[in-house]
């Protein structure tokens, strides 16, 4: 220790005030890295569109996605989508193999959810109850490539009902074609 009280030469020594301010700041920012991912924005068409427009710019038309689908008052269901050149070929259900001819009902591709969210979009326009809102659609898409990550829509205001729809895994066409061939 110098003369000057700190602990090495040249270095200022930290006031016992800015440790004080200073300390809980860094603590409380050290703590939001562990809460767990920033909150979902909430789903406007303008989110909803700069998102498929990234989808259309940067995605692969061929992918293998698993989706966790968290339904109101109902279990929660694993699906597993392959789409090649943009069409769905594959679905899975909890492990059961599905067909893919019923393109209208449980499609997450991601161009099914994208329309199962434009399809929501239209609940914002009923009327909140007081303060709260009747729906409340919040979204996260990836930055890169436009497709969701994680999408929450919640009805109601006493009895809510909430669908959370989230993508686990994402695997472009070329990334399964180099996983098909390191296991040969």
């Amino acid at each position: 220790m110098t003369d000057s009280g700190t602990a090495c030469p040249g270095h200022a020594k930290i006031s016992r005030r800015a440790r004080t301010v200073w300390g809980p700041v860094l603590l409380l920012l050290a703590g939001c890295s562990f809460l767990g991912p920033p909150p979902m924005q909430p789903l406007t068409e303008a989110l909803l569109a700069a998102a498929r427009q990234r989808w259309q710019a940067h995605a692969s038309d061929s992918y293998r996605a698993v989706v966790r689908v968290r339904p109101p008052r109902a279990p929660v269901e694993m699906w597993e989508v392959e789409v090649a050149g943009g069409v769905l070929v594959k679905r899975i259900l909890d492990g059961r193999t599905l067909g893919a001819a019923d393109p209208e009902r449980d499609d997450y591709s991601v161009q099914g959810i994208f329309d199962l969210l434009q399809t929501d979009l239209r609940w914002t326009g009923i009327e909140a109850v007081g303060d709260t809102p009747a729906v409340d659609l919040r979204a996260e898409f990836d930055p890169e490539t436009g497709r969701l990550i994680r999408y929450r829509r919640t009805v109601g205001t006493t009895r809510r009902r909430v669908l959370l729809v989230e993508i686990l895994a994402y695997e472009p066409a070329a990334d399964l074609r180099a996983s098909a061939t390191a296991h040969q």
